[in-house]
């Protein structure tokens, strides 16, 4: 009779065994694009540890920027071949409309079965409105210093005569 409860308990436990995946994602944002303008590229680096796979596996990576209220703000999708580990820079164009503000990269990697894994990180977009604001303080700045320069040339030509 015990012979029998091994069997069936072996068995139960052969059958219950559920798969589990070792997949690492993380997503960081390089210090120089943790503030971005709105209309320019948006680079960021995403690490992929996944050490039981021994064989090149494709996996799908969805890229989504979503703003501070949780809309979808712009989005990409590729498809990377990894092997145990992969470390690589990607980029988003993130539209010329955006809103000044608090952002979420949101990197998420499937593959043709199960696997899901999802990862965020934040960073910051100062809005095309504040770039031309920017542009004009600096221009005006420029015009400001020309024309200090010119009225230091024009008191000293009238010292020498």
């Amino acid at each position: 009779m015990r012979i029998y409860w091994v069997v069936f308990a072996t068995i139960l436990f052969l059958v219950s065994f559920t798969s589990v995946s070792a997949l690492s994602v993380a997503v960081h944002v390089p210090e120089k694009y943790a503030d971005v303008l709105a209309g320019e590229r948006f680079y960021f680096e995403v690490d992929v540890k996944y050490p039981e796979n021994q064989d090149r596996k494709d996996l799908r990576l969805e890229y989504e920027i979503l703003n501070e209220e949780g809309d979808l703000v712009a989005q990409s999708k590729v498809l990377k071949a990894i092997e145990t580990q992969a470390s690589f820079i990607d980029f988003i164009v993130i539209p010329e409309n955006a809103d000044s503000g608090l952002y979420l990269i949101k990197v998420i990697i499937r593959d043709y079965d199960l696997l899901s894994e999802e990862v965020e990180a934040s960073f910051h977009v100062i809005g095309g409105d504040e770039k031309i604001r920017l542009y004009f303080l600096i221009l005006l700045g420029v015009i400001i210093f020309v024309g200090a320069l010119v009225v230091v040339n024009i008191v000293l030509s009238r010292r020498r005569q």
